[in-house]
């Protein structure tokens, strides 16, 4: 699986498994802004705006932190010119006094593709030896219950990509701590 094919969802299971915080410069009708997001949650902004740069934090905790410091360095010497890589330099050094490691959104997207290959490959493996009963049991379980409640069943598709981010967000909380 190349990068590009990579799900959007499998990714942001990668990074909410992997307990990333995002940590962003935007710019917009008001001048830039730093903010940073928990992990699972996307850094979101106005119609106006735009995401100029994103790095990716491992110690959540420390991301909201890294965000006000390069806020207030940005503030107290703020200029229009040059203003969106003087905030990118406030936030990498923040980080750097805080002995935070940020990733690119390339690298980490480097990262979630091969876990999601990994998987995908395991799958696969698993679907040509015929060991993917167990998995199709669920789903079929799944299926009755809910029609049985009188509920919508989800497509296989749909349901196994559920199940792909399940396995994609557990493999990254595991690797986060080796």
């Amino acid at each position: 699986m190349n990068a590009a094919a990579a799900p959007a969802r499998l990714v942001a299971a990668f990074r909410e498994g992997f307990g990333l915080a995002a940590i962003a410069v935007i710019d917009g009708p008001d001048g830039i802004r730093v903010v940073a997001a928990a992990p699972g949650t996307e850094i979101t902004c106005a119609p106006a705006e735009t995401v100029h740069c994103r790095w990716w934090c491992p110690r959540a905790f420390e991301a909201a932190s890294i965000a006000a410091a390069a806020a207030a360095r940005l503030h107290s010497c703020e200029t229009r010119d040059g203003a969106v890589l003087s905030a990118g330099q406030a936030v990498v050094r923040a980080a750097k006094q805080r002995h935070v490691d940020l990733h690119s959104d390339a690298e980490i997207l480097d990262q979630a593709t091969a876990v999601i290959a990994r998987i995908d490959d395991e799958l696969e493996r698993l679907r040509k030896s015929g060991d993917l009963r167990p998995v199709n049991k669920s789903y079929q379980s799944y299926r009755h219950e809910t029609a049985a409640k009188g509920e919508r069943v989800v497509p296989y598709a749909q349901w196994m990509l559920g199940y792909r981010e399940e396995l994609v967000r557990k493999l990254a909380a595991t690797l986060r701590y080796l």
